[in-house]
């Protein structure tokens, strides 16, 4: 069998099982956990090609577009200072986990720092080859780790009572199997949504293939034009393709040194997830949102992740997507620079010895 079909059914039989259990995010967190078995616990061959993320992004930025209104941007500008404001309290406290990991562990502070900063795994790892010194399988490693982190303990937590999650059950969204009707007004504006998303690659801009569904079907909905909705079987489609891919990345080295690091790696994580907890309740008070739309939008995951989760809970998908596009373009632009300023300072100079 072919390694990438074999891949998609390892993919659905987990998501199936996940949703059969009631499960938040069935289709990503199952087909993430069944993949990886399988390549851990099997000789069988498994493959899953970035197109395949690139087209479930697409999907999850046309669903986050369909959120936009006239009404959620100027909402969005009035929260300007607010997502500033955390996005430096949450960076500043990555970097002060940063430095316990490389006390701890032995790493380079450099090397930490540039792993611990929640700006996306491509983004912070292409940061890190531009700069001398820097250990990219640390960086590499601290990021998948946060990243899985987020993405499965979120879910559990927005829908525990602890957090009294509403909207939809953990899978009753996801059972929506019946094949959709494909009208030709779907089908334009989807092709929109994949050219946008290609143009943007063409272009550079950050997570494009999520970015340019964004921009361009939210343009559409702030124009106030019709756009046909996504089909829940699409959604369901996507969420298989981006837990398969993430399966991936879940491939750390055995070795007791990094184990320890790992172990490290996983504890600021959880860490940096409470502290943005307690930053979710200070912004839910300040700003008329929910706890839960506060809490997904300072999470320190994916911003295609993360929206699938708001989306499965009613949360403001407009207001998540302000904040995490924010913090990206945040670090995107100003932490470069930021970094290599740091980084000529004595502190750091000695990190690198390490």
């Amino acid at each position: 069998m072919h390694p990438i079909l074999l891949a998609f059914i390892a993919g659905a039989i987990g998501g199936l099982v996940f949703t059969l259990l009631d499960l938040p995010l069935s289709w990503l967190l199952g087909s993430m956990v069944s993949v990886f078995l399988i390549n851990k616990c099997t000789t069988l061959e498994l493959a899953w090609p970035s197109y395949f993320r690139d087209l479930g992004l697409i999907i999850v930025g046309y669903t986050i577009g369909q959120s936009f209104s006239q009404k959620t941007m100027i909402e969005i500008f009035t929260q300007l200072p607010s997502m500033l404001t955390m996005t430096i309290a949450i960076i500043v406290f990555s970097m002060v986990l940063a430095y316990i990991t490389s006390k701890m562990t032995g790493i380079g502070l450099p090397s930490t720092i540039t792993g611990s900063i929640p700006g996306g795994l491509s983004q912070m790892v292409a940061l890190g080859e531009e700069m001398k010194s820097i250990d990219l399988t640390v960086v590499t490693i601290l990021q998948v780790i946060r990243l899985l982190s987020v993405i499965f303990v979120v879910p559990f937590l927005v829908f525990s009572p602890l957090l009294t999650g509403e909207g939809a059950g953990a899978g009753t969204a996801a059972r929506s199997f019946e094949m959709p009707a494909l009208h030709w007004e779907f089908v334009l504006f989807f092709t929109i949504a994949v050219a946008a998303g290609f143009l943007a690659k063409k272009i550079h801009l950050p997570t494009a293939t999520l970015l340019g569904p964004i921009l361009v079907i939210g343009g559409f909905m702030v124009a106030e034009s019709p756009v046909p909705h996504m089909p829940g079987l699409f959604i369901i489609l996507a969420q298989l393709s981006l837990g398969i891919y993430f399966s991936f990345m879940m491939n750390f080295s055995s070795s007791k040194t990094m184990g320890k690091f790992i172990m490290w790696s996983l504890f600021t994580s959880l860490c940096l997830l409470l502290y943005c907890a307690g930053l979710s309740f200070l912004l839910s008070r300040w700003h008329d949102i929910s706890f839960l739309t506060a809490f997904i939008s300072l999470a320190p995951g994916g911003m295609a992740e993360m929206a699938l989760v708001g989306q499965a809970v009613n949360a403001d998908l407009s207001i998540i997507t302000g904040y995490h596009l924010f913090r990206i373009l945040f670090i995107l632009f100003i932490i470069p620079a930021t970094l290599k300023g740091l980084f000529r300072l004595s502190i750091f100079q000695k990190g690198r010895q390490n």
